[in-house]
Protein backbone atom coordinates (compact mmCIF):
# COMPACT_ATOMS: atom_id res chain seq x y z
CA UNK A 1 0.00 0.00 0.00
CA UNK A 2 1.43 3.50 -0.41
CA UNK A 3 2.67 5.08 2.18
CA UNK A 4 0.87 7.88 2.02
CA UNK A 5 -2.54 6.18 1.54
CA UNK A 6 -1.39 4.34 4.58
CA UNK A 7 -0.48 7.45 6.74
CA UNK A 8 -3.68 9.51 5.59
CA UNK A 9 -5.83 6.17 6.92
CA UNK A 10 -3.65 5.80 10.14
CA UNK A 11 -4.93 9.61 11.04
CA UNK A 12 -8.56 9.15 10.24
CA UNK A 13 -8.79 5.74 12.13
CA UNK A 14 -7.39 7.20 15.19
CA UNK A 15 -9.19 9.76 14.74
CA UNK A 16 -12.69 8.28 13.91
CA UNK A 17 -12.45 5.66 16.46
CA UNK A 18 -12.98 8.03 18.95
CA UNK A 19 -16.54 8.15 18.05
CA UNK A 20 -16.43 4.21 19.89
CA UNK A 21 -15.16 5.15 22.98
CA UNK A 22 -17.60 8.05 23.36
CA UNK A 23 -20.66 7.44 25.24
CA UNK A 24 -22.98 5.46 24.37
CA UNK A 25 -21.08 2.75 23.50
CA UNK A 26 -18.09 3.56 25.64
CA UNK A 27 -16.00 0.73 24.60
CA UNK A 28 -12.58 2.67 27.24
CA UNK A 29 -10.24 -0.49 26.24
CA UNK A 30 -9.33 0.86 23.13
CA UNK A 31 -7.72 3.95 24.44
CA UNK A 32 -5.13 1.29 25.39
CA UNK A 33 -3.92 1.53 21.24
CA UNK A 34 -6.17 3.71 19.70
CA UNK A 35 -4.02 7.11 19.16
CA UNK A 36 -0.79 4.75 17.84
CA UNK A 37 -1.31 4.48 14.25
CA UNK A 38 -2.36 8.60 14.30
CA UNK A 39 1.12 8.91 16.47
CA UNK A 40 2.98 6.83 14.14
CA UNK A 41 1.28 8.95 11.09
CA UNK A 42 2.21 12.02 12.59
CA UNK A 43 6.06 10.86 12.95
CA UNK A 44 6.18 10.46 9.41
CA UNK A 45 5.36 14.25 8.58
CA UNK A 46 7.15 16.91 8.28
CA UNK A 47 5.78 21.00 8.78
CA UNK A 48 3.34 22.02 7.11
CA UNK A 49 2.73 18.42 6.02
CA UNK A 50 2.31 17.72 10.16
CA UNK A 51 0.14 20.67 10.96
CA UNK A 52 -2.43 19.28 8.13
CA UNK A 53 -2.09 15.80 9.11
CA UNK A 54 -2.81 16.60 12.87
CA UNK A 55 -5.54 18.84 11.48
CA UNK A 56 -7.01 16.15 10.11
CA UNK A 57 -6.59 13.79 13.18
CA UNK A 58 -8.95 16.37 15.50
CA UNK A 59 -11.34 16.69 12.74
CA UNK A 60 -12.52 13.43 12.18
CA UNK A 61 -12.36 12.99 15.94
CA UNK A 62 -14.58 15.95 16.24
CA UNK A 63 -17.17 15.30 13.48
CA UNK A 64 -17.65 11.53 14.23
CA UNK A 65 -18.03 12.11 18.41
CA UNK A 66 -20.62 15.18 17.39
CA UNK A 67 -22.41 13.77 14.47
CA UNK A 68 -25.41 15.34 16.69
CA UNK A 69 -24.46 18.77 15.68
CA UNK A 70 -26.40 18.46 12.42
CA UNK A 71 -29.40 17.22 13.87
CA UNK A 72 -29.01 20.12 16.64
CA UNK A 73 -28.73 22.65 14.13
CA UNK A 74 -31.58 22.11 12.34
CA UNK A 75 -34.03 21.37 14.85
CA UNK A 76 -32.76 24.67 17.38
CA UNK A 77 -32.17 26.93 14.16
CA UNK A 78 -34.63 25.59 11.91
CA UNK A 79 -31.69 25.69 9.38
CA UNK A 80 -31.61 23.56 5.63
CA UNK A 81 -29.48 20.02 5.87
CA UNK A 82 -26.85 20.75 4.35
CA UNK A 83 -25.98 24.26 5.95
CA UNK A 84 -26.61 21.79 8.97
CA UNK A 85 -23.73 19.48 7.83
CA UNK A 86 -22.04 22.85 7.06
CA UNK A 87 -22.08 23.66 10.53
CA UNK A 88 -20.44 20.59 11.43
CA UNK A 89 -17.62 20.50 9.13
CA UNK A 90 -16.86 24.14 10.69
CA UNK A 91 -17.21 22.72 14.01
CA UNK A 92 -14.50 19.71 13.16
CA UNK A 93 -12.26 22.25 11.85
CA UNK A 94 -12.33 25.14 14.45
CA UNK A 95 -12.36 22.53 17.64
CA UNK A 96 -10.03 19.84 16.03
CA UNK A 97 -7.07 22.17 15.35
CA UNK A 98 -5.66 21.85 18.28
CA UNK A 99 -4.25 18.51 16.94
CA UNK A 100 -2.62 20.69 14.51
CA UNK A 101 -0.71 22.68 16.75
CA UNK A 102 -0.04 19.49 18.27
CA UNK A 103 1.35 18.00 15.44
CA UNK A 104 3.36 21.25 14.74
CA UNK A 105 5.36 20.36 18.36
CA UNK A 106 5.52 16.48 18.35
CA UNK A 107 9.09 16.18 16.75
CA UNK A 108 9.89 19.39 18.36
CA UNK A 109 9.18 18.43 21.94
CA UNK A 110 10.84 14.83 21.00
CA UNK A 111 14.27 16.30 19.68
CA UNK A 112 14.31 18.43 22.78
CA UNK A 113 13.16 15.87 25.60
CA UNK A 114 15.67 13.33 24.76
CA UNK A 115 14.78 9.96 26.35
CA UNK A 116 11.84 11.36 28.65
CA UNK A 117 9.99 12.23 25.15
CA UNK A 118 7.14 10.23 25.81
CA UNK A 119 6.00 11.99 29.35
CA UNK A 120 7.17 15.19 27.13
CA UNK A 121 4.81 14.51 24.17
CA UNK A 122 2.03 13.42 26.75
CA UNK A 123 2.26 16.74 28.63
CA UNK A 124 2.05 18.57 25.55
CA UNK A 125 -1.12 16.72 24.40
CA UNK A 126 -2.79 18.27 27.85
CA UNK A 127 -1.54 21.60 27.09
CA UNK A 128 -3.08 21.45 23.51
CA UNK A 129 -6.40 19.78 24.42
CA UNK A 130 -6.39 22.00 27.21
CA UNK A 131 -6.34 25.14 26.17
CA UNK A 132 -8.21 24.66 23.15
CA UNK A 133 -11.68 26.88 23.38
CA UNK A 134 -14.08 24.03 23.43
CA UNK A 135 -17.74 24.77 23.62
CA UNK A 136 -17.79 21.29 24.50
CA UNK A 137 -14.80 20.41 27.37
CA UNK A 138 -14.73 16.62 26.12
CA UNK A 139 -11.44 15.89 27.32
CA UNK A 140 -9.81 12.39 26.51
CA UNK A 141 -9.71 11.02 29.92
CA UNK A 142 -13.46 11.83 30.33
CA UNK A 143 -14.75 8.36 29.46
CA UNK A 144 -13.11 6.48 32.07
CA UNK A 145 -16.21 8.23 34.44
CA UNK A 146 -17.79 4.85 34.99
CA UNK A 147 -14.45 3.41 36.16
CA UNK A 148 -13.94 4.80 39.68
CA UNK A 149 -10.87 2.60 40.99
CA UNK A 150 -9.16 4.62 38.55
CA UNK A 151 -10.82 7.71 37.61
CA UNK A 152 -11.22 9.49 41.29
CA UNK A 153 -7.45 10.50 40.64
CA UNK A 154 -9.43 13.51 39.15
CA UNK A 155 -10.15 14.57 42.87
CA UNK A 156 -6.53 15.67 42.74
CA UNK A 157 -5.31 16.76 39.36
CA UNK A 158 -8.52 16.75 37.39
CA UNK A 159 -9.66 14.83 33.97
CA UNK A 160 -5.89 15.71 32.00
CA UNK A 161 -4.27 13.36 34.48
CA UNK A 162 -6.40 10.85 32.91
CA UNK A 163 -5.69 12.06 29.17
CA UNK A 164 -2.16 12.35 30.27
CA UNK A 165 -1.82 8.95 31.08
CA UNK A 166 -4.14 7.89 28.33
CA UNK A 167 -1.66 9.50 25.42
CA UNK A 168 1.67 8.20 27.62
CA UNK A 169 0.45 4.56 27.22
CA UNK A 170 -0.08 5.12 23.83
CA UNK A 171 3.09 6.81 23.20
CA UNK A 172 4.78 3.52 25.08
CA UNK A 173 3.16 0.99 21.96
CA UNK A 174 4.38 3.60 19.57
CA UNK A 175 7.84 3.50 21.06
CA UNK A 176 7.76 -0.79 20.80
CA UNK A 177 6.17 -0.11 16.86
CA UNK A 178 9.12 2.02 16.30
CA UNK A 179 12.16 -0.21 17.11
CA UNK A 180 10.16 -3.11 15.51
CA UNK A 181 9.85 -1.30 12.17
CA UNK A 182 13.50 -0.33 12.57
CA UNK A 183 14.78 -4.15 13.65
CA UNK A 184 15.88 -3.17 17.14
CA UNK A 185 15.81 -4.62 20.24
CA UNK A 186 11.85 -3.97 21.40
CA UNK A 187 13.20 -2.88 25.02
CA UNK A 188 16.37 -1.07 25.74
CA UNK A 189 16.93 0.58 29.32
CA UNK A 190 14.90 4.36 27.99
CA UNK A 191 12.04 2.21 27.28
CA UNK A 192 12.10 -0.07 30.99
CA UNK A 193 12.58 3.04 32.54
CA UNK A 194 9.84 5.34 30.89
CA UNK A 195 7.56 1.89 31.58
CA UNK A 196 8.26 1.96 35.56
CA UNK A 197 7.26 5.45 35.58
CA UNK A 198 4.02 4.95 33.53
CA UNK A 199 3.54 2.09 35.93
CA UNK A 200 4.23 4.38 38.93
CA UNK A 201 1.71 6.75 37.56
CA UNK A 202 -0.86 3.92 36.94
CA UNK A 203 0.02 2.66 40.97
CA UNK A 204 -0.78 6.01 42.50
CA UNK A 205 -3.86 6.64 40.73
CA UNK A 206 -5.40 3.34 42.14
CA UNK A 207 -4.26 3.94 45.66
CA UNK A 208 -5.84 7.85 45.41
CA UNK A 209 -9.11 6.45 44.30
CA UNK A 210 -8.64 3.61 46.96
CA UNK A 211 -8.56 5.60 49.43
CA UNK A 212 -11.22 8.20 48.46
CA UNK A 213 -13.64 5.24 47.48
CA UNK A 214 -13.13 4.60 51.73
CA UNK A 215 -13.71 8.42 52.24
CA UNK A 216 -16.87 8.37 50.70
CA UNK A 217 -18.27 4.93 51.98
CA UNK A 218 -17.51 6.13 55.69
CA UNK A 219 -18.84 9.74 54.73
CA UNK A 220 -22.36 7.70 53.16
CA UNK A 221 -22.66 5.29 56.17
CA UNK A 222 -23.16 8.66 58.45
CA UNK A 223 -24.82 10.79 55.73
CA UNK A 224 -28.56 12.05 56.04
CA UNK A 225 -30.69 11.23 52.88
CA UNK A 226 -33.45 13.53 51.03
CA UNK A 227 -35.82 11.69 48.71
CA UNK A 228 -35.96 13.26 45.19
CA UNK A 229 -38.39 12.61 42.35
CA UNK A 230 -36.86 13.63 39.20
CA UNK A 231 -39.74 14.35 36.49
CA UNK A 232 -39.41 13.34 33.19
CA UNK A 233 -42.45 13.84 30.79
CA UNK A 234 -40.92 13.34 27.74
CA UNK A 235 -42.69 16.60 26.09
CA UNK A 236 -40.60 16.51 22.75
CA UNK A 237 -40.15 19.85 20.66
CA UNK A 238 -43.72 18.75 18.62
CA UNK A 239 -45.47 17.31 21.16
CA UNK A 240 -44.91 20.57 23.66
CA UNK A 241 -45.45 22.84 20.86
CA UNK A 242 -49.02 21.29 20.75
CA UNK A 243 -49.86 21.39 23.51
CA UNK A 244 -49.30 24.87 24.11
CA UNK A 245 -51.86 25.56 21.38
CA UNK A 246 -54.58 23.55 23.04
CA UNK A 247 -54.10 24.93 26.53
CA UNK A 248 -52.29 27.85 28.20
CA UNK A 249 -51.45 25.47 31.29
CA UNK A 250 -51.31 22.02 29.33
CA UNK A 251 -47.90 21.62 30.01
CA UNK A 252 -47.94 22.56 33.31
CA UNK A 253 -50.67 20.26 33.79
CA UNK A 254 -48.78 17.66 32.36
CA UNK A 255 -46.04 17.88 35.27
CA UNK A 256 -48.30 18.31 38.33
CA UNK A 257 -50.48 14.92 36.83
CA UNK A 258 -47.12 12.90 37.27
CA UNK A 259 -45.99 14.52 40.57
CA UNK A 260 -49.19 14.04 42.17
CA UNK A 261 -49.11 10.03 41.15
CA UNK A 262 -45.50 9.79 41.98
CA UNK A 263 -46.37 11.07 45.17
CA UNK A 264 -49.49 8.88 45.95
CA UNK A 265 -47.22 5.99 45.70
CA UNK A 266 -44.30 7.49 48.07
CA UNK A 267 -45.73 9.65 50.31
CA UNK A 268 -42.23 10.20 51.77
CA UNK A 269 -40.78 12.57 48.73
CA UNK A 270 -39.42 16.06 49.92
CA UNK A 271 -38.53 17.07 46.21
CA UNK A 272 -39.68 16.93 42.46
CA UNK A 273 -36.84 18.45 39.94
CA UNK A 274 -38.88 19.24 36.90
CA UNK A 275 -36.38 20.20 34.34
CA UNK A 276 -35.46 22.99 32.21
CA UNK A 277 -38.26 25.45 30.81
CA UNK A 278 -40.81 23.00 32.71
CA UNK A 279 -42.63 26.47 33.45
CA UNK A 280 -44.18 28.75 31.16
CA UNK A 281 -42.77 32.20 32.65
CA UNK A 282 -42.11 32.56 37.08
CA UNK A 283 -44.06 30.65 39.36
CA UNK A 284 -45.77 34.17 40.17
CA UNK A 285 -47.73 33.65 35.93
CA UNK A 286 -51.44 33.23 36.40
CA UNK A 287 -50.51 29.72 34.43
CA UNK A 288 -48.92 28.10 36.93
CA UNK A 289 -51.22 29.15 39.86
CA UNK A 290 -51.47 24.92 40.09
CA UNK A 291 -47.45 24.81 40.80
CA UNK A 292 -48.40 27.31 43.59
CA UNK A 293 -51.41 25.16 44.67
CA UNK A 294 -49.55 21.75 44.29
CA UNK A 295 -46.58 23.04 46.61
CA UNK A 296 -48.79 23.84 49.49
CA UNK A 297 -51.08 21.35 49.48
CA UNK A 298 -48.74 18.22 49.58
CA UNK A 299 -45.59 20.12 51.70
CA UNK A 300 -42.97 19.27 48.82
CA UNK A 301 -40.32 21.72 47.37
CA UNK A 302 -40.56 21.89 43.69
CA UNK A 303 -37.52 23.05 41.99
CA UNK A 304 -37.87 23.85 38.55
CA UNK A 305 -36.95 25.66 35.22
CA UNK A 306 -38.92 28.48 33.61
CA UNK A 307 -38.36 31.63 31.92
CA UNK A 308 -38.96 35.44 32.62
CA UNK A 309 -39.03 38.02 29.57
CA UNK A 310 -38.97 41.68 29.17
CA UNK A 311 -39.82 44.10 26.52
CA UNK A 312 -37.50 45.99 25.49
CA UNK A 313 -36.56 48.81 22.63
CA UNK A 314 -35.23 45.78 20.63
CA UNK A 315 -38.27 43.49 20.98
CA UNK A 316 -37.72 42.05 24.07
CA UNK A 317 -34.92 39.84 26.22
CA UNK A 318 -35.60 36.88 28.27
CA UNK A 319 -33.99 35.06 31.24
CA UNK A 320 -33.72 31.05 31.36
CA UNK A 321 -34.40 30.52 34.99
CA UNK A 322 -34.01 28.27 37.42
CA UNK A 323 -37.28 28.69 40.45
CA UNK A 324 -37.12 26.90 44.33
CA UNK A 325 -40.99 26.74 44.87
CA UNK A 326 -41.74 25.78 48.70
CA UNK A 327 -43.68 26.54 51.80
CA UNK A 328 -47.23 28.39 50.35
CA UNK A 329 -45.82 28.19 47.33
CA UNK A 330 -43.34 30.93 48.02
CA UNK A 331 -40.90 31.36 45.48
CA UNK A 332 -37.54 33.46 46.15
CA UNK A 333 -36.72 36.22 43.67
CA UNK A 334 -35.43 36.61 41.11
CA UNK A 335 -34.36 32.94 40.51
CA UNK A 336 -31.44 31.73 39.16
CA UNK A 337 -30.36 33.09 35.71
CA UNK A 338 -28.31 30.74 33.23
CA UNK A 339 -25.33 32.53 32.96
CA UNK A 340 -23.48 30.52 30.19
CA UNK A 341 -25.88 30.07 27.35
CA UNK A 342 -26.00 27.87 24.28
CA UNK A 343 -25.27 29.75 21.23
CA UNK A 344 -27.35 29.21 18.01
CA UNK A 345 -29.88 27.87 20.63
CA UNK A 346 -30.71 30.98 22.77
CA UNK A 347 -28.62 33.56 21.18
CA UNK A 348 -27.36 33.98 17.84
CA UNK A 349 -22.90 34.58 18.02
CA UNK A 350 -22.02 37.51 15.92
CA UNK A 351 -25.44 39.08 15.16
CA UNK A 352 -24.18 42.53 15.82
CA UNK A 353 -21.63 42.03 13.30
CA UNK A 354 -23.40 40.18 10.80
CA UNK A 355 -27.15 41.72 10.81
CA UNK A 356 -28.70 39.19 8.53
CA UNK A 357 -28.44 36.87 11.03
CA UNK A 358 -31.15 38.41 13.18
CA UNK A 359 -33.80 37.48 10.39
CA UNK A 360 -32.80 33.81 11.07
CA UNK A 361 -36.10 32.53 12.89
CA UNK A 362 -36.22 29.77 15.85
CA UNK A 363 -33.18 31.51 17.82
CA UNK A 364 -33.48 32.53 20.85
CA UNK A 365 -32.92 35.92 22.58
CA UNK A 366 -31.62 35.02 25.82
CA UNK A 367 -29.79 37.12 28.35
CA UNK A 368 -26.87 35.62 30.55
CA UNK A 369 -27.17 35.37 34.37
CA UNK A 370 -24.90 36.99 36.78
CA UNK A 371 -23.32 34.35 37.95
CA UNK A 372 -23.73 31.02 40.43
CA UNK A 373 -24.99 30.64 43.84
CA UNK A 374 -26.40 27.84 46.27
CA UNK A 375 -29.75 27.77 47.33
CA UNK A 376 -29.96 27.04 50.97
CA UNK A 377 -32.69 24.63 51.59
CA UNK A 378 -33.46 22.31 54.61
CA UNK A 379 -32.67 19.54 52.04
CA UNK A 380 -30.02 21.13 50.41
CA UNK A 381 -27.54 23.76 49.88
CA UNK A 382 -27.88 23.30 45.86
CA UNK A 383 -26.81 24.96 42.71
CA UNK A 384 -28.43 24.97 39.90
CA UNK A 385 -26.70 24.36 36.35
CA UNK A 386 -28.78 24.68 33.47
CA UNK A 387 -28.03 22.62 30.73
CA UNK A 388 -24.66 22.28 29.36
CA UNK A 389 -23.43 24.32 32.35
CA UNK A 390 -23.19 21.24 33.99
CA UNK A 391 -20.39 20.18 31.60
CA UNK A 392 -17.74 24.07 32.65
CA UNK A 393 -15.97 22.72 35.13
CA UNK A 394 -14.32 26.05 35.94
CA UNK A 395 -18.23 27.10 36.43
CA UNK A 396 -19.25 24.34 38.77
CA UNK A 397 -15.98 24.98 40.85
CA UNK A 398 -17.61 28.56 41.84
CA UNK A 399 -20.96 27.07 43.20
CA UNK A 400 -18.54 24.15 44.92
CA UNK A 401 -16.11 27.28 46.47
CA UNK A 402 -19.62 28.88 48.24
CA UNK A 403 -20.33 25.45 49.63
CA UNK A 404 -22.74 23.70 47.43
CA UNK A 405 -23.46 20.11 48.86
CA UNK A 406 -25.67 19.18 45.84
CA UNK A 407 -25.77 20.12 41.99
CA UNK A 408 -29.24 20.09 40.30
CA UNK A 409 -28.91 19.82 36.70
CA UNK A 410 -32.22 20.71 34.70
CA UNK A 411 -32.22 20.46 30.96
CA UNK A 412 -34.11 19.97 28.02
CA UNK A 413 -32.01 17.57 25.51
CA UNK A 414 -34.67 17.17 23.16
CA UNK A 415 -33.26 19.08 20.50
CA UNK A 416 -30.45 16.61 20.56
CA UNK A 417 -33.45 13.88 19.32
CA UNK A 418 -32.16 9.67 19.56
CA UNK A 419 -28.63 10.61 19.26
CA UNK A 420 -25.06 10.29 21.07
CA UNK A 421 -25.82 13.22 22.80
CA UNK A 422 -27.48 12.82 26.05
CA UNK A 423 -25.47 9.84 26.85
CA UNK A 424 -22.45 12.41 26.45
CA UNK A 425 -24.01 15.21 28.03
CA UNK A 426 -24.88 13.12 31.24
CA UNK A 427 -21.17 12.20 30.94
CA UNK A 428 -19.39 15.39 31.49
CA UNK A 429 -22.26 16.23 33.84
CA UNK A 430 -21.32 13.35 35.90
CA UNK A 431 -18.23 14.01 36.10
CA UNK A 432 -18.47 17.24 37.80
CA UNK A 433 -20.19 15.02 40.80
CA UNK A 434 -16.84 12.80 40.79
CA UNK A 435 -14.23 15.62 40.98
CA UNK A 436 -15.67 17.79 43.71
CA UNK A 437 -16.79 15.24 45.94
CA UNK A 438 -20.85 16.20 46.03
CA UNK A 439 -24.07 13.89 44.26
CA UNK A 440 -25.51 15.45 41.56
CA UNK A 441 -29.32 14.78 40.11
CA UNK A 442 -30.38 15.67 36.39
CA UNK A 443 -33.72 16.02 35.15
CA UNK A 444 -33.93 16.08 31.68
CA UNK A 445 -37.69 16.38 29.91
CA UNK A 446 -36.93 13.89 27.46
CA UNK A 447 -34.05 12.00 29.54
CA UNK A 448 -31.46 11.33 30.21
CA UNK A 449 -32.52 11.86 33.36
CA UNK A 450 -30.35 10.56 37.00
CA UNK A 451 -29.13 10.29 40.12
CA UNK A 452 -24.68 10.48 40.37
CA UNK A 453 -23.51 9.68 43.53
CA UNK A 454 -20.06 11.13 45.32
CA UNK A 455 -17.88 8.40 42.92
CA UNK A 456 -19.37 10.14 39.74
CA UNK A 457 -21.35 6.54 39.38
CA UNK A 458 -24.53 7.15 37.48
CA UNK A 459 -26.18 4.68 40.29
CA UNK A 460 -29.99 5.30 38.02
CA UNK A 461 -31.04 6.49 35.16
CA UNK A 462 -34.26 6.76 32.68
CA UNK A 463 -34.27 6.04 28.79
CA UNK A 464 -34.51 8.71 26.20
CA UNK A 465 -37.88 9.50 25.31
CA UNK A 466 -39.47 7.67 28.09
CA UNK A 467 -42.01 9.12 30.39
CA UNK A 468 -40.99 8.51 33.82
CA UNK A 469 -40.45 9.61 37.64
CA UNK A 470 -37.55 8.76 39.02
CA UNK A 471 -37.62 8.68 43.08
CA UNK A 472 -34.34 8.13 44.63
CA UNK A 473 -32.73 8.57 47.74
CA UNK A 474 -29.91 11.01 47.62
CA UNK A 475 -26.78 11.03 50.56
CA UNK A 476 -25.99 13.93 51.31
CA UNK A 477 -22.12 13.78 51.39
CA UNK A 478 -19.93 16.74 50.77
CA UNK A 479 -16.64 15.74 50.61
CA UNK A 480 -13.90 18.55 49.68
CA UNK A 481 -10.86 17.98 46.84
CA UNK A 482 -7.89 18.75 46.00
CA UNK A 483 -8.83 19.42 42.55
CA UNK A 484 -11.72 21.75 43.94
CA UNK A 485 -9.61 23.76 46.34
CA UNK A 486 -6.26 23.95 43.17
CA UNK A 487 -7.93 24.12 39.95
CA UNK A 488 -6.58 22.41 36.85
CA UNK A 489 -3.21 22.95 38.52
CA UNK A 490 -1.71 19.73 36.49
CA UNK A 491 -2.89 21.11 32.89
CA UNK A 492 -0.97 24.81 33.51
CA UNK A 493 1.67 22.21 34.61
CA UNK A 494 1.58 21.06 31.14
CA UNK A 495 1.26 23.59 29.65
CA UNK A 496 4.46 25.46 31.09
CA UNK A 497 6.35 22.05 30.70
CA UNK A 498 5.28 21.96 26.60
CA UNK A 499 6.14 25.88 26.06
CA UNK A 500 9.42 25.34 28.09
CA UNK A 501 10.29 22.31 25.63
CA UNK A 502 9.45 24.04 22.49
CA UNK A 503 11.10 27.11 23.02
CA UNK A 504 14.43 24.94 24.25
CA UNK A 505 14.09 22.94 20.29
CA UNK A 506 13.15 26.90 18.72
CA UNK A 507 16.18 27.90 20.52
CA UNK A 508 18.53 25.24 19.58
CA UNK A 509 17.25 25.07 15.97
CA UNK A 510 17.97 29.18 15.87
CA UNK A 511 21.79 28.06 17.01
CA UNK A 512 22.12 25.51 14.74
CA UNK A 513 21.34 28.01 11.93
CA UNK A 514 23.37 30.52 13.16
CA UNK A 515 26.52 28.27 13.18
CA UNK A 516 25.93 26.71 9.57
Amino acid sequence: MNSRVLILLALIFSGSAQALISPPLNWWWIHWFLFVPGFWALTQLEGRKAVLGGWLLGFSANVTIFTWVIHTVENFSNLPRPIAVGVLILFGLAYGFYMAVFAWGFKRIRRSAGAWWPFAVAAWFVACEFVNPQLFPYYMGSIWYQLPRFFLVTTVAGVPFISFQVVLWNLLLLALLERKLAGEPLVDVAWKRTAAVTAGLLVFSLVVSHARLGAIEAAEAEAETVRIALVQTNQTVHKRREMMRRSRTATLDDYLVQSRAALKDDPDIDVFVWPEGALRGSPASGRNRGLRKFVESTGTEVWTGGTQAKRTEDGYTAHNRGWRVHGKGEFPKPGYAKTILLPFGEFMPFKDVLPFLKKIKGVGNYTPGEGIEPIATPHADFCFLICYEAIRHEYVRQGIRKGADLLVNITYDAWFGDTACPSQHLMLSAIQAAEYGVPLVRAATTGISATVDTRGMILEQTDVFEREVLVTDVKKVRLPTLYGRFGDWFAWLCILGGLVTVGVDVRRHGLRKAAA
